[in-house]
C-alpha cells in the first residue's frame, strides 16, 4: 500500500505541475505564443479565462496531497472533471470545428494517459 501511495503521491505531483504549466500558458502566454501552439480562439476571453481551471485544479490536487488517503474525493473529482474535459474538447472538434492544433490533441492525451493513471494508482476510499 505504501508504494502504491508513493506512486500516487507522483502522479499528483506531475499533475500540480502540468495544470501550472498549462495554466502559464492559457493565461499568461502572449498572443504570439497560443498563434505558434495553433490554439483556437487566441485572442477571445474564453482561452484566457480557460488558464483559472488549471490553476484551480492544481491548488486542489495540492492539498489533497496533505492526506491522501482522506482526500480520495478530491482525486476521484479530479478523474471526473478531466474525464469531462474531454468529452467536451472531443465534441468541440467534431461538432463545432475540426481543431488542427498539435497542443490541443497532445494536451488531450496527456490529460487522458495522467487522469487514468492516477485513477489506477489511486488509494481506495475507507467507505468502500
Amino acid at each position: 500500500m505504501a508504494e502504491k501511495l508513493g506512486m500516487t503521491k507522483l502522479l499528483l505531483g506531475v499533475a500540480i505541475v502540468l495544470h501550472i504549466v498549462w495554466f502559464l500558458i492559457f493565461y499568461l502566454a502572449p498572443v504570439k505564443i497560443l498563434e505558434a501552439l495553433a490554439l483556437p480562439e487566441t485572442q477571445g476571453l474564453f482561452l484566457r479565462l480557460f488558464g483559472i481551471f488549471p490553476l484551480s485544479w492544481a491548488v486542489l490536487i495540492f492539498f489533497a496531497l496533505k492526506d491522501v488517503v482522506k482526500n480520495v474525493a478530491i482525486i476521484d473529482s479530479g478523474v471526473i472533471s478531466a474525464a469531462l474535459l474531454i468529452i467536451a474538447f472531443l465534441v468541440y472538434h467534431f461538432a463545432v470545428q475540426g481543431v488542427k492544433s498539435w497542443f490541443f490533441w497532445l494536451s488531450i492525451v496527456v490529460l487522458f494517459v495522467l487522469y487514468l493513471l492516477i485513477f489506477a494508482f489511486r488509494p481506495k476510499s475507507k467507505a468502500a
